[in-house]
């Protein structure tokens, strides 16, 4: 009978106990949503309700120092805390956290006491004085932080707080004395140069010599080289970066490919040619140290980046290696090949790009092919060649095509043609700048009204091809065969901008001048006049500025110069500082 009782009272303890966990468990769930809700008194109250019966409870714990600190009460957790440490006085998450609230409230002394009851009943973990440093670095007290960390360092006599150390000593600003602490580190833990790098790296520039000097100089060992390596990349210095990491690549392959990769990934930010050539040095040594996939996503990347950095024979010597087993139509494959046959083209080798696109046409896809046929005509445009750029737009009947094909016809001096080419491909084609650029010239071809006009086209072509006193020249010997009213205005006001841009102040301040005098009312005059106060304030005649955009304002109120003449003007009075 007396068995039977002791089993039944087991078994209700089993009940009982399962009970509470799950009213726990609610009360948490309550709590929680309350306090997402911002209902923090109600929160407070269910976290204590679950610490009345579980005073150990580490989430309630947490969730109620949470919640007093949003209410600023947090003096109330010290009670809660002290009824924790009494059940569960080896708990380091309690520890930590009577640390922190001794800390909030700002008593050090009981930090300090409440540290060193810690070290006293686990005198060989590290945690007491981690969290002691923290807390008083939090507070800004970084020298105690330092302190606290170097005790615990002496008396443990491990690296369990080495990088602590060496981050408070970088936070303190004596980077050749982190940089040193943090070797030590990653002589421990190679997985750590990146968070070491990291850390150093946000070293000031007039110190930086000196922490590669501590890092590279006599007797420098693999890993301090390897963690220079990674700070001259995120300083902007590639080249000395790859220089170091090349010289001291371990003869493991595993994390030779890891360092390579990660070299390259961590020089893909940076846009200087410098960059480009050591990100492709790095894929390219990667890509022999593999095979199959990785290898050629390598290769791949390295024929891109040599692209960009334009070195265009190593990227072609790349490709063809890459291609010579047979076409692939791998996206990544598709991308370096029109990257490269783009580059050939803006860099002016445009016989050479077409050669390679039509060499490797089968490797193209669709959209690839119409973006570089669009690329090598504007090359040959470029070079004044318009018949081979209408001959690479052979049987492209893209929007996109038939926009270009306008500015053939125009160059060509085909008016008539252009306008219609131009209103085929709409105003949305291409980027923002292509689209107003196309959209001015469909205006001035309205204003002009003529069908054939091979001076002007000759005249514009020039400007296409990067002669812009030729394109000066012909445009305003162009305007005066013109009437105001049939695009005299716009040309001598687009000569006038063209020429301020190449710094012929002179020339501008004649063209703009003819432009206003000849048609003052039209939007054309008026963007002239915006035009000519710029001009005015560059040759530093700031009272003629000021006189010329306060008449466009009392004259034109309803011109949507109005805003711009306002701006400039206001800088010119010193309203608004230049940037």
């Amino acid at each position: 009978m007396r068995g039977r009782s002791s089993l039944l009272a087991l078994l209700l303890g089993f009940v009982w106990a399962g009970e509470m966990a799950g009213q726990t468990s609610r009360l948490l769930e309550q709590a929680g949503e309350l306090e997402r809700r911002g209902r923090l008194e109600e929160a407070a109250q269910r976290y204590r309700l679950v610490l009345r019966e579980d005073p150990a409870n580490v989430s309630a714990l947490l969730g109620l120092e949470r919640t007093y600190e949003a209410l600023g009460r947090l003096d109330s957790m010290v009670a809660p805390v002290r009824a924790a440490l009494s059940l569960d006085s080896l708990n380091g998450s309690i520890r930590a956290l009577e640390l922190r609230v001794w800390a909030a409230l700002r008593m050090p002394d009981s930090v300090a006491l409440a540290a060193q009851r810690w070290i006293r009943v686990q005198p060989q973990a590290v945690e007491p004085y981690r969290e002691w440093a923290f807390a008083l670095a939090q507070r800004g007290d970084l020298a105690g932080a330092r302190r606290v960390l170097q005790e615990g360092a002496l008396k443990l006599g491990n690296a369990g707080l080495s990088q602590e150390l060496a981050q408070l000593t970088a936070l303190a600003g004596e980077w050749s004395e982190a940089a040193r602490q943090w070797l030590v580190v990653v002589r421990g833990n190679p997985a750590l140069v990146g968070t070491a790098a990291a850390n150093l790296g946000r070293a000031p520039p007039v110190v930086r010599d000196a922490v590669l000097g501590m890092l590279v100089g006599p007797g420098a060992d693999s890993t301090s080289k390897l963690l220079a390596a990674e700070l001259l990349v995120g300083w902007g210095r590639a080249a000395e970066g790859w220089a170091l990491l090349d010289a001291v690549l371990p003869s493991d392959a595993a994390r030779a490919q890891a360092l390579l990769q990660r070299f390259a990934d961590r020089t893909r930010v940076q846009n200087s040619r410098e960059a480009m050539l050591v990100r492709a040095y790095a894929l390219e040594r990667l890509a022999g140290m593999s095979s199959g996939a990785p290898s050629e996503r390598a290769r791949v990347g390295a024929a891109r980046a040599y692209a960009d950095a334009g070195d265009l024979r190593a990227a072609e010597r790349l490709l063809r290696d890459l291609l010579s087993a047979g076409p692939s139509r791998e996206p990544s494959v598709v991308e370096a090949v029109a990257s490269l046959v783009e580059a050939m083209a803006v860099q002016g080798q445009v016989s050479e790009a077409e050669s390679r696109f039509r060499q490797w046409y089968g490797v193209l896809n669709g959209d690839a092919r119409s973006s570089l046929a669009e690329a090598l005509a504007w090359g040959w445009i470029k070079k004044g060649d318009l018949d081979r750029a209408d001959r690479v737009l052979a049987g492209d009947s893209s929007v996109e095509a038939t926009a270009l094909r306008g500015w053939i016809a125009l160059y060509r001096g085909d008016l008539g043609r252009a306008h219609e080419f131009f209103r085929q491909a709409g105003p949305y084609v291409g980027s923002r700048e292509e689209a107003t650029r196309r959209t001015a010239a469909l205006v001035l071809l309205q204003r002009i009204q003529a069908e054939k006009l091979p001076d002007l086209g000759r005249a514009l072509h020039a400007l296409a091809m990067g002669d812009t006193a030729r394109a000066v020249e012909g445009l305003e010997q162009v305007a005066g065969r013109l009437s105001a009213e049939g695009g005299r205005t716009e040309l001598l006001g687009f000569a006038g901008e063209l020429a301020a841009a190449m710094n012929d102040l002179a020339a501008a301040v004649r063209l703009l001048v003819s432009a206003i005098e000849g048609d003052s009312t039209s939007a054309a005059a008026v963007a002239a006049e915006v035009a000519l106060a710029r001009v005015y304030a560059e040759l530093g005649d700031r009272e003629r500025a000021v006189a010329q955009l306060e008449h466009l304002i009392l004259a034109h109120p309803e011109s949507a110069q109005v805003p711009q003449a306002r701006r400039l003007l206001d800088r010119l009075r010193g309203a608004v500082p230049q940037i």
